[in-house]
């Protein structure tokens, strides 16, 4: 909030299917992994607001949990991969092409 923005969940079950779907045995590979939990949190829209911060933000610590991180030129803005998977532009497919090229383990 000290972003701007409006607090409060809009649907719980959204939020946590959201969570679950990179868990379900289906996505073991972590370019999956990272790509169904940006894809689904941005697309449930279980937040009032701030669904792509979040969505980022749960990616950027599932990553680093996991042992491996981002190899993102600065020139990158990951804002504009973000706001085009919720403009439906970036499919689950393309995002896992787009992880994939990019993780590295620390």
């Amino acid at each position: 909030m000290a972003y701007g923005g409006r607090p409060g969940v809009s649907s719980l079950h959204l939020i946590q299917s959201a969570l679950a779907r990179p868990y379900s045995g289906y996505h073991k590979p972590l370019a999956h992994k990272a790509a169904a939990t940006l894809h689904s949190v941005v697309g449930n829209h279980g937040f009032v607001d701030g669904n792509k911060r979040t969505a980022w933000l749960l990616v950027e610590l599932l990553i680093d949990r996991s042992g491996w991180r981002l190899a993102i030129p600065d020139d990158e803005p990951v804002d504009d991969l973000v706001v085009a998977v919720a403009a439906g532009e970036i499919g689950f497919s393309e995002l896992v092409d787009w992880f994939r090229a990019r993780l590295e383990r620390r």
